[in-house]
């Protein structure tokens, strides 16, 4: 019984999974060229995070209480583990990748942060048993090359770059790979959106006790520069966090980091039709690179045994079968 379970149906949860991902990786894409506008015009990366983290809590705070309070629920003994990924995680890869993009290029933060598909495969490898066959270090490989292409890779001087950047970069690829990961392990027992919300909460908490709440109200000096900061705050960051989530609940955090190394190529799209930048030869071929990756990971069907979807079922059925036996 639990095996047909597991293997009912794989293609359609594969591909949900891949188009989840993709879905984050797009609006990520946007949130970047939308964030270093508002740096650029003199908001605080450290403001910034706190802003857009403090406002998408509370909206999906809102949109949970109104359409499934279920996932409000979540037992005491589990409050730690969410309060280490939202300090950790969520706030930590918010203000690094704020502050990596604040000093140095943008293509050369997300180079740095791309890192982490790497580290969370190995990570993955060594302690979650996962299965690492050969198509899919195919899939990570062109993932990666494609990223060095996409942002152009060949042009940045790494051993020139601003030191303090770097280490901000390197910081937003360690707390990415941290946050996917633990991710992971809550998807086990608890839904997508139920792990964002109090991920964002625990997150948003820790800035407004180390910066306080009347940085706020500060944060915006015009329709525009307001209007971005929501748009940050729910398409930029609810939107694809509770996505990402989603595809890791389905695919586990090594095949949906690959799939999400789509996210330079959206930002790349968008500056290309809305602020005019040209896109070589080589960046599009890393365009194509990632594109493949995707492909590779989709044709993948199987669902792994141990992505957080799949316990989920065999635990529901043998509560089902306990309940029955009764």
């Amino acid at each position: 019984m639990n095996g047909a379970m597991m293997t009912r149906n794989p293609a359609p949860n594969t591909t949900t999974g891949v188009l989840a991902c993709l879905g984050a990786a797009t609006t990520w894409g946007a949130n970047g060229v939308a964030s270093k506008y508002l740096m650029n015009m003199g908001l605080s990366p450290f403001v910034l995070s706190q802003g857009r983290l403090t406002i998408a809590s509370a909206l999906t705070a809102l949109w949970l209480a109104l359409s499934r309070p279920d996932a409000l629920r979540i037992e005491r003994r589990h409050l730690p583990h969410f309060a280490f990924l939202g300090v950790v995680g969520m706030a930590g890869v918010n203000v690094c990748y704020f502050e990596a993009i604040s000093k140095i290029a943008t293509a050369a933060a997300i180079l740095i942060e791309y890192i982490a598909p790497v580290l969370i495969a190995v990570y993955a490898r060594l302690f979650m048993a996962q299965r690492m066959g050969p198509m899919r270090w195919i899939a990570l490989f062109l993932a990666l090359m494609g990223c060095y292409f996409v942002v152009g890779g060949y042009n940045i001087n790494l051993f020139n770059m601003n030191s303090t950047g770097l280490m901000w970069g390197l910081g937003a690829a360690f707390t990415y790979s941290f946050y996917i990961i633990y991710s992971e392990y809550l998807l086990r027992v608890y839904g997508p959106w139920t792990i964002l919300l109090y991920a964002l909460i625990f997150g948003a908490l820790s800035w407004n006790i180390v910066l306080g709440p009347a940085t706020l109200p500060k944060m915006g000096w015009d329709a525009t520069s307001w209007t971005l900061i929501f748009l940050c705050s729910s398409l930029g960051t609810i939107v694809p966090f509770g996505l990402f989530a989603w595809g890791v609940e389905l695919l586990r955090s090594t095949r949906a980091t690959i799939v999400a190394t789509f996210e330079p190529i959206s930002a790349g799209l968008i500056a290309f039709v809305f602020l005019g930048e040209r896109l070589e030869l080589l960046q599009i071929a890393g365009g194509v690179a990632v594109i493949i990756s995707v492909i590779l990971v989709q044709m993948e069907k199987e669902l792994d045994e141990l992505s957080p979807a799949v316990l989920k079922q065999q635990t529901s059925a043998r509560a089902m079968v306990v309940r029955e036996s009764k």
